[in-house]
């Protein structure tokens, strides 16, 4: 049985909103002079400050940067931001739409890079708001900027131009500070968002084209260069996963998160046969040396003895360098990925530019996604719930398998007590009254022994909520990385039949099966006529039940899970787009920037 006792740790809050921000734009249209839509675009937040220090993030407008510090010392009614400095770009062409943080490699002094329309990185020196360096290249307007996460000189762009740059910071290549091209026919539209792994050692790239692809970075070079080195091909590309312009991609650990225009979900996918810790593949073989496909062996994790997938065949959606299948039927085949989970994100079809991010584990702290839509509402998913509510669910089905084989008092003596997750609120089951044939009637009180009654009655199929999924089966993923696997450790548990408990697993890049829950259904239906009115397992509502299967359960695929919480504010007259989230270094605020030159402000564990 469940325990009866509230939770008191607080690693499972998640963020309230604690400050509405707007900022006035004098910037007016070069050619009318008349006043334009202002719209902050990005927010990222300063990563190199010692733990502990006051969180600092930078805000672009199409004009302007603003600077700004959060003071966590502040009550709940006062505003914890103050502005530090405000960056203007005076370009005539000027309109930026993306930044991220650097530094000084010699002085150690904060850098920022911003850039957008006009196709220039744009490099300042943040204390002394000067301009350090601009950065040419680009034949287009440029849509995303990120900072290698090992590499603070190190930084990426992606373009309408369809290449993703990445440059060095380094005085030494101060001539030539572009490094690499990810180029070829890699990508044939407008680009609008990448992301570094980890590592360093991969990036993601995605845009108009419906193609996200997966980069190998060669080793950036230690000495001056006269010309970049341009990658032709990525190692993994395909057009599978989304059916419309894809605006946002990340890592989560191995696995990729991704998310589509038109498209209202949110997409957690794993690349066959990847894992980043794999060993780095020799220059020789470097995609950018040669245009061929054939493939050769393929040991374990390593990288495939063979070049990067090539667009020889444009009719093939997908190619993959990490995965070599002998057998090319598409029904015979492995899957060169495996869809795992997918977020549902209401109310944004028609707009695009709409960025999630995802807080990584770290500290003790739970991984956290985070998104805003096109109509005022913030959604937040901890995704350390998924795994637990299976867990939850299979240890009830266990105490219930142990219980059974006891009678009457000794029954309920032997069942015991499974811990709940600290996300359930404390239990609160009302007084009812069950009236069997013989009119009898059976109370349950609140008591843990009621619960224990209940459990029993009820529980016999735990995987009765789990089977009203369609049945659709989870790959186990590829990842090395202790968090997705975390997240992911349930699908032992949700195997074959959609019932906690089961131990059936798929081999890494395996597509999902369908299965059956007859037995489940039928066992359902007989404990569901002895159930107390309204009443679920272990005492909880029922509909609480529902509520919580459709936020943690992970037994199918294609079933989306909708957010764990959900904030809706003011729009102020009109709908607020959100437009970009950043999370400080810690986890404990959350900053999104839309229209409006509008910033909100949650924050977790707050006075």
């Amino acid at each position: 049985m469940p325990t009866n006792k509230a939770p008191t740790s607080n690693e499972w809050d998640l963020p309230k909103l604690r400050a509405s921000i707007n900022f006035q734009d004098d910037w007016k249209d070069p050619v009318s002079g008349e006043s334009i839509a202002h719209e902050f675009f990005d927010v990222k937040f300063y990563p190199y400050n010692p733990v502990g220090a006051p969180p600092v993030f930078a805000i672009a407008s199409k004009k302007h940067v603003i600077i700004c510090r959060i003071n966590q010392n502040t009550d709940s009614s006062t505003n914890p931001v103050e502005v530090l400095k405000l960056i203007r770009d005076d370009d005539d062409d000027a309109a930026n739409c993306s930044c991220c943080w650097s530094k000084d490699m010699e002085t150690g002094q904060p850098w920022l890079c911003i850039a957008g329309a006009d196709a220039k990185v744009k490099v300042y020196d943040v204390k002394q708001g000067k301009l350090v360096k601009t950065l040419v290249g680009h034949g287009g307007g440029i849509n995303d900027l990120v900072t290698s996460p090992l590499t603070p000189s190190l930084i990426a762009s992606c373009s309408d131009d369809t290449t993703v740059r990445l440059w060095s910071l380094l005085p030494i290549h101060s001539a030539q500070p572009c490094m690499f091209i990810l180029g070829g026919d890699a990508h044939t539209w407008d680009l609008l968002s990448i992301a570094f792994h980890d590592t360093g050692r991969y990036l993601l790239s995605a845009g108009h084209d419906q193609t996200i692809n997966l980069w190998t970075i060669p080793p950036c070079p230690s000495e001056p260069v006269t010309h970049p080195l341009v990658i032709h091909y990525p190692h993994f590309s395909t057009k599978e996963i989304h059916n419309s312009l894809v605006d946002c991609v990340s890592f989560f650990g191995d696995l990729i998160l991704s998310r589509a225009c038109w498209e209202e979900t949110i997409v957690l996918w794993s690349v066959s046969g990847f894992s980043s810790s794999s060993s780095s593949m020799s220059p020789s073989l470097s995609p950018s040396h040669s245009p061929s496909s054939t493939s050769s062996s393929f040991q374990g994790n390593d990288l495939p003895l063979s070049t990067a997938p090539t667009t020889f065949d444009p009719s093939k959606l997908t190619r993959s360098a990490f995965w070599q299948a002998p057998d090319l039927n598409p029904e015979t085949r492995p899957a060169y990925f495996t869809r795992l989970l997918q977020f549902k994100t209401v109310d944004c079809k028609g707009q695009f530019y709409m960025r999630f991010k995802v807080l990584h584990a770290q500290g003790g702290k739970h991984p956290v996604l985070a998104f805003c839509n096109a109509r005022n509402k913030f959604m937040f998913w901890d995704l350390s719930r998924l795994g637990s509510w299976q867990r939850f669910l299979g240890e009830l089905r266990e105490a219930e398998e142990e219980a059974e084989a006891a009678q009457g008092k000794e029954r309920r003596e032997r069942m015991r007590v499974v811990e709940q997750p600290g996300w359930m609120p404390a239990r609160k089951a009302p007084r009812r009254t069950a009236t069997g044939e013989g009119g009898g009637g059976t109370t349950y009180s609140s008591t843990a022994a009621a619960t224990a009654a209940a459990a029993a009655a009820n529980y016999k199929a735990a995987g009765s909520m789990a089977g009203r999924a369609s049945g659709k089966q989870l790959g186990t993923g590829t990842s090395t990385s202790p968090d997705p696997e975390t997240l992911l450790s349930a699908s032992a548990v949700a195997g074959g039949s959609g019932r906690p408990g089961s131990s059936s697993r798929e081999r890494p890049g395996s597509r999902g099966s369908t299965t059956t829950t007859a037995t489940a259904t039928a066992t359902a239906t007989q404990t569901a006529a002895n159930r107390p009115p309204g009443i679920g397992l272990g005492g909880y509502t029922q509909k609480q039940l529902d509520e919580w299967h459709d936020q943690c359960d992970i037994t199918d695929s294609h079933k989306e899970i909708k957010p764990h919480k959900t904030v809706t504010v003011d729009g102020k007259g009109q709908h607020f787009v959100g437009r970009q989230v950043a999370w400080s270094p810690e986890g404990n605020w959350c900053v999104v920037v839309g229209n409006s030159n509008r910033a909100m402000i949650f924050q977790r564990w707050g006075k």
